[in-house]
């Protein structure tokens, strides 16, 4: 049950909130945030990893927010990239292309997982 629960938070969840980051034009005021947002959130997941490193694994809460900050600043730096590219290149084909492969990327955290899980049995 709970990795139907995963599944459907990185798969529906990670393009959802990629499409928001990225909502918007290239603008230096969407960098800005895209850098606060990634910042945040990887200083928050790194400090609850290795600040409570003894409760990682072993209290649910402070594992799931951890892991829930780290994934949302590897959001972050995938749109902060897409938005790169279409300052670059401001063209529909871009955009499209950057959508859907920073929606792809959002996802690698299910096959990391899937692949320990896998290794692990």
């Amino acid at each position: 049950m709970s990795y139907i629960v995963v599944f459907l938070i990185v798969f529906v969840g990670g393009p959802l909130a990629f499409r928001a980051l990225t909502n918007g034009g290239p603008s230096p005021k969407a960098f800005r945030r895209l850098t606060m947002f990634t910042a945040i959130c990887a200083a928050t997941g790194l400090a609850l990893r290795y600040g409570f490193a003894e409760l990682w694994g072993e209290n649910l809460v402070v594992t799931g927010t951890g892991v829930t900050f780290i994934w949302g600043g590897w959001i972050g730096v995938l749109a902060y990239g897409a938005q790169a590219m279409r300052r670059m290149d401001g063209g529909l084909r871009m955009r499209r292309w950057t959508a859907v492969m920073g929606s792809v990327g959002t996802t690698v955290p299910w096959f990391g997982l899937a692949s320990a899980n896998l290794l692990a049995t």
